[in-house]
């Protein structure tokens, strides 16, 4: 398995508070890791350090042999192979949800718009969202955002995408498209990293687990070890 995305001894502070400590992770091709943890745990700022939408204080993000935290480094290339899903979508509300995911491709992949266009139906006939190509983006419900948002993410080709609680603005009813979504993702072996509250899910599709508390990796491990039979007190606690 190559490895596509090393972190080493990453520190991050908000002022005086010291969100993430010492932080080491290694993400290998085709691994599905969910982060879980409390609110306030560092499980959204360590996804958002790892494609430098926060910067992180110390340590490396070793992307495919280069470190995003190098300043001699061509950020704007790597980071176009770092596919990330928000919370609350970030769509352009002002554009139709074609031209949200031919924007980039277009942009930054010199693609034309015709070929960028061909690749944008395809991708949303992936996520059943086809026939709402030309409809503009206020009137999809947030689950035909959030699938929107995926499509968008993938069209740029990436190598590994970030998924920052993707359901958490959702109804529980639409809930369930998003996560299935995921879940094709997932059997076609795309690489994700995944902060999520949506347990099931979590031990469904994760081929590893981490659980924060306060800054650090408590414990990592399998879903298995992680929710049927955890080494530390916090990470039990977490669990019941």
């Amino acid at each position: 398995m190559r490895n596509i995305l090393e972190v080493k001894n990453l520190s991050k502070h908000f002022g005086s508070h010291h969100v993430l400590k010492d932080i080491n992770l290694k993400i290998n091709e085709g691994d599905v890791v969910t982060i879980i943890g409390s609110s306030g745990s560092g499980k959204t700022t360590l996804l958002r350090c790892l494609n430098l939408l926060n910067e992180a204080d110390s340590g490396q993000i070793i992307f495919n042999e280069s470190d995003l935290m190098d300043p001699s480094t061509n950020l704007d290339q790597l980071r176009m192979k770092i596919g990330m899903v928000f919370q609350s979508f970030n769509l352009f509300n002002n554009k139709n949800v074609i031209d949200n995911c031919t924007l980039a491709p277009i942009k930054l992949l010199k693609m034309t718009k015709e070929d960028a266009n061909e690749l944008a139906l395809k991708l949303l006939d992936k996520v059943g969202m086809k026939s709402f190509a030309y409809k503009k983006i206020d009137t999809l419900s947030g689950g035909q955002k959030q699938r929107v948002a995926i499509a968008r993410a993938l069209c740029m080709n990436p190598q590994i995408i970030l998924f920052d609680e993707p359901t958490s603005a959702l109804d529980p009813e639409l809930t369930g498209e998003v996560l299935q979504v995921m879940k094709d993702l997932v059997n076609e072996g795309m690489t994700m990293i995944i902060v999520t509250h949506e347990m099931q899910f979590a031990k469904e599709v994760s081929s590893r687990i981490i659980f924060m508390d306060q800054g650090l990796i408590v414990e990592e491990g399998t879903p298995t070890e992680i929710f049927d039979n955890p080494k530390m007190e916090r990470t039990k606690n977490f669990i019941k």
